[in-house]
């Protein structure tokens, strides 16, 4: 939360499911639930990172 500075686990699970029903998996990790993580394979191309940046652009949206 930007105003009160506090971690927002909620909408980390937000974030992370929306990217499922976009078909890229990641994961909510840390104490509190709230570090967005990404593990990308070592085969990870631009395309892939492009395909990747659109998909959290559009689930940011939604969710904005």
């Amino acid at each position: 939360d930007r105003e009160t500075k506090t971690p927002n686990a909620d909408m980390t699970s937000r974030i992370v499911n929306g990217m499922r029903e976009e078909r890229v998996l990641i994961s909510a990790t840390g104490p509190r639930g709230n570090v967005l993580k990404i593990r990308p394979p070592l085969v990870f191309s631009r395309e892939n990172a492009a395909f990747f940046l659109d998909r959290f652009d559009r689930v940011l949206a939604r969710l904005a």
